[in-house]
């Protein structure tokens, strides 16, 4: 208050002498006075000077007295508990563990094609029949064969235990017997690699070759089987959320290329991390998903947390001063805005998670809350 005075007298007596009988400026001018010059400008800045000061003074008795002066209008959140729920997002690949391309495992052309594209078989269906190139007449010779060993052999076997005959016979003939039963077991195993059956249930997705192709074991691709019932997606997560995600983790799966969406869950969740990309390996169910296909690109979104009853507000609420230290501002109970510094959570979309800092029944500003200052007077527009 002194200080107020003093201002106010020192700018009285310099307004007072302002007034005696002093040379116009002017008249210096004319007069070319240099010297004179210098002090009137010395005086003109010194009165600058005590004016803006008083002029503060004044701008602040005015600011903090007057009641009815203009307030800031602001917007108040409605805060209530809120379903909040943390989501990563990741690129799976949907893929069955049941999708073979099926090659000869014997060499010959192909005889006949028992199936078509698109259609659905069972296990143990035949498929393909290739040319065996007379194995089959072989193996009627060689059964033929190996009978007429058995019935040498067992009669044989008959004088033998009646102590008829010597035992190099008896070797002999037990000897052939086996090796034809051995011979026949061979033919049989190549006659089968003849002929290709389903090792799976499923569709057949593509047939490679033609009627009459030459084929050969190992090289040469039939045909591609698919289980589309076993279905699963796959992705890769950073082991920054190994802790967080585990088996039934709820997912929201996108399929971009059918514009498609469907609820699913963590099936499977890797034990191992990826030393080149620090990743581990997830499945999740398609739950019997109509677009599904093999290899098709997925979005996968992961709820890695959730809180049913957490405190959010809009991002473009929070600020941060210079140490990093995040706040929001409230309006008190004298209709001022008020510094409040929160710790907050994880960031959902537009949204972020207010760990400590205020409660339900504090009024956060929203509209405003970049413009408005500490202790501001401010004047809601909204009503909650």
């Amino acid at each position: 208050m002194k200080k107020t005075y003093s201002l106010t007298a020192l700018l009285l007596l310099i307004i007072s002498c302002s007034t005696n009988e002093v040379p116009q400026t002017s008249t210096l001018i004319e007069q070319g006075k240099v010297k004179e010059l210098r002090t009137r400008q010395a005086e003109l800045v010194n009165q600058n000077n005590l004016i803006k000061q008083e002029l503060n003074l004044v701008m602040e008795a005015i600011d903090r007295l007057d009641e009815d002066k203009s307030k800031s209008l602001v917007t108040i959140l409605d805060l209530k508990e809120t379903d909040f729920k943390h989501t990563v997002v990741l690129q799976g690949i949907v893929k069955t563990d049941q999708n073979m391309m099926l090659n000869a495992e014997y060499m010959g052309t192909v005889k006949k094609i028992h199936v078509t594209k698109g259609q659905q078989v069972k296990k143990g269906e035949l498929l393909i029949t290739l040319d065996d190139g007379g194995l089959a007449q072989s193996l009627a010779v060689q059964k033929a064969q190996l009978d007429l060993a058995k019935t040498l052999f067992d009669r044989q076997k008959r004088l033998w235990e009646q102590k008829i005959g010597s035992e190099i016979e008896y070797l002999q003939v037990k000897t052939a017997y086996e090796s034809q039963k051995q011979s026949l077991a061979q033919l049989q195993e190549q006659l089968k690699k003849s002929t290709l059956y389903a090792p799976f249930s499923g569709r057949v997705d593509d047939i490679v070759v033609e009627v009459g192709q030459l084929v050969s074991p190992g090289v040469s691709p039939l045909l591609r089987l698919i289980n589309l019932e076993n279905m699963y997606v796959e992705a890769a997560v950073p082991e920054a959320y190994f802790p967080t995600i585990n088996e039934q983790t709820i997912a929201t799966i996108d399929i971009p290329v059918f514009d498609d969406t469907f609820q699913s869950r963590v099936t499977h969740k890797g034990a191992h991390i990826n030393t080149g990309n620090r990743t581990f390996k997830i499945s999740l169910t398609t739950n019997n998903a109509k677009h599904v296909a093999p290899n098709l690109m997925t979005t996968v979104r992961l709820v890695d947390y959730r809180n049913p009853n957490a405190i959010v507000v809009p991002l473009d609420v929070i600020s941060e001063n210079f140490d990093g230290a995040q706040y929001v501002y409230v309006v008190n109970d004298q209709a001022k805005a008020e510094k409040r510094f929160v710790k907050t959570g994880l960031v959902e979309g537009a949204y972020v998670e207010i760990l400590e800092g205020i409660r339900l029944t504090d009024h956060v500003i929203c509209e405003g809350a970049r413009l408005v200052k500490e202790n501001e007077n401010v004047q809601v527009t909204n009503s909650l």
